[in-house]
């Protein structure tokens, strides 16, 4: 039985996930190489480690959210040199197939197991408990990782094998960042015939039209407030958007609304809205249309 939760990078979502594990009762480890970020947690009660090595050795099952490969490999550097063997890791962050595969394969030569398992939702999503996990890897590691998964996500799915999960996160990345342009433009049609945003808003989120995107970040939108850039979404767009395009091309494979959507968030990146949430490209259509709303700033 799982009692311990070591979550490795305590960013934006780490933070989120080792806050709902820590309410579900959860013995949590928490390891970040910014130790200032594991300071909102420690009044819930997480146990804090400036050692990969130790909070492995005191964890029952790893998480870990990250930015980049490098920092993915680090890590691992860490959790081989633990005590422990047979250790699962489930891997949340999204990266290259191949970058995920090779993780794998690391681990698996020194005795652990590796799932791949990209979280889909945005950080305000995954705090509702709307986020959802896709598990790639070693069927029977995932079944006993359920209690843990369930601790955090609203869904999850088994999708196959190491690198299915992260192909399926592509597909839900694609659709995030093109829905969130199409909520937005629909916003800037909508005010260009005379209609309130708020009122859109409102209408539209229980339309036959309606996405997840349309519902949250179109609230953004009707308020003309984008201030929830904590998480440097925009940072994030740049790194998914290249693996997407990426994956595409190497698959040959059609992404036109896609290509479109890109081109509408560097817009917006070079309005200088880059350290807004990625809902500010509304901001941007709203510049090439000719409708100047001031942002709520404060």
């Amino acid at each position: 039985m799982i009692k311990s939760v070591g979550v490795i990078g305590l960013g934006a979502m780490g933070e989120v996930i080792a806050t709902h594990l820590l309410k579900k009762k959860f013995t949590v480890n928490g390891y970040d190489i910014d130790p200032k970020r594991s300071d909102n947690l420690k009044s819930l009660g997480l146990d804090n480690y400036t050692s990969l090595q130790a909070l492995a050795d005191n964890s029952d099952i790893l998480i870990t959210s990250l930015p980049s490969n490098e920092a993915l490999l680090l890590v691992i550097n860490g959790i081989i040199q633990t005590k422990k063997k047979e250790h699962i890791l489930l891997e949340t962050s999204t990266l290259k197939v191949q970058e995920k595969i090779d993780a794998s394969v690391i681990l698996k030569k020194y005795g652990h197991i590796f799932l791949d398992a990209p979280i889909s939702g945005t950080t305000p999503l995954v705090k509702a408990m709307k986020g959802s996990l896709f598990v790639g890897g070693d069927v029977n590691a995932y079944e006993k990782s359920v209690p843990v998964i369930e601790a955090f996500t609203g869904t999850n799915y088994f999708v196959g094998e190491v690198g299915d999960s992260s192909k399926m996160k592509y597909l839900a990345n694609y659709l995030v960042y093109v829905h969130t342009v199409a909520a937005a433009e629909c916003f800037v049609l909508g005010q260009k015939a005379g209609l309130d945003p708020q009122l859109i808003h409102d209408v539209l989120k229980s339309s036959a039209g309606a996405s997840r995107m349309l519902e949250q970040r179109g609230e953004m939108m009707a308020k003309s407030d984008y201030r929830d850039g904590s998480a440097k979404v925009f940072n994030i767009y740049k790194k998914d958007a290249d693996i997407i395009t990426d994956f595409a091309v190497e698959l040959e494979s059609p992404i036109d609304l896609f290509a479109s959507a890109r081109q509408r968030y560097n817009s917006a990146l070079a309005l200088g809205l880059g350290d807004l949430e990625l809902a500010s490209v509304c901001k941007a259509i709203e510049v090439s249309a000719g409708i100047d709303r001031k942002l709520v700033k404060e």
